[in-house]
């Protein structure tokens, strides 16, 4: 009896030693101040390499953003590049750059509804991020009162003119408020209806692109690209079967003036 009771106190005893012994070498692993300041390290050398890794790839990339009309959508165009496809191809010759396009053309589009879309603020990721802005409305606001005569379509004139002066200058503005350092390109109006339309109508044209132009070229950033002579006087040439929006031919010409015109700046950023 006492053999075992002396084994068994020896055994506890033993126990009790390995137990507090386990026990310390945990303590001094918990507290030990080489693996925090490993895993410190860890953590900030990944938080600094998104960042990097950002930077380089918006430094290599050409964002665009298309906003307006069925014009910016590319409709008329019967191989279906528009100026999505026709400006990527011709940027490519100006910047060795990854060419991004994001088209938000809308059909039938007037400047009130790009000025509504604008405030809606629903564009703002995208125009934040964008390089370079091309814009083409108007037209719809315009044609419009084409159907008017005399003194009725004047006076319509004058009232759609204003207003959509007053929206183009607002979308502006918003557009700046959410990008400051963006290239904005806007398109000039043509006539499609050369052939139909009266003197009168094509000084309403005249005046709408001279308007627009002291507008757009009042921003910093801004260009103005005529279009009504590439299409005056290339109607058979330039125009869909539509008698209305560009075809295949007409949107790779504006988009060539286009390249020309910003192909210098793109270069150089």
């Amino acid at each position: 009896m006492k053999k075992t009771l002396t084994y068994t106190f020896l055994s506890l005893a033993f126990l009790g030693i390995i137990v507090l012994s386990v026990g310390f070498y945990q303590a001094l692993r918990a507290t030990a101040p080489h693996n925090s300041q490993s895993t410190s390290a860890l953590a900030s050398s990944s938080a600094e390499a998104v960042p990097a890794q950002a930077s380089a790839k918006k430094s290599n990339t050409l964002n665009v953003l298309i906003i307006g009309d069925s014009i910016a959508k590319g409709t008329g165009d019967e191989k279906n590049k528009g100026f999505t496809g026709n400006l990527t191809d011709s940027f490519k010759n100006s910047t060795s750059k990854q060419i991004y396009i994001n088209n938000l053309g809308i059909d039938g589009l007037e400047s009130s509804g790009l000025l509504q879309q604008l405030q809606s603020k629903k564009w703002d990721q995208s125009v934040a991020d964008s390089d370079l802005i091309l814009i083409s409305i108007g037209g719809n606001d315009l044609r419009s009162i084409l159907t008017l005569n005399g003194l009725a379509q004047q006076d319509a004139f004058q009232e759609k003119r204003d207003s959509y002066m007053n929206n183009l200058k607002q979308s502006l503005q918003l557009l700046r408020n959410a990008n400051s350092k963006a290239e904005i390109v806007f398109l000039g109006l043509y006539n499609p209806y050369e052939k139909l339309t009266g003197s009168e109508a094509q000084g309403f044209l005249e005046e709408w692109n001279y308007k627009s132009q002291q507008l757009i070229e009042s921003d910093g950033k801004a260009l103005f690209i005529p279009t009504y002579d590439l299409i005056k006087y290339n109607i058979g040439r330039y125009i869909a079967q539509d008698d209305l929006h560009p075809n295949a031919s007409g949107y790779q010409a504006i988009s060539n003036r286009i390249s020309q015109s910003v192909g210098p700046i793109i270069s150089g950023s």
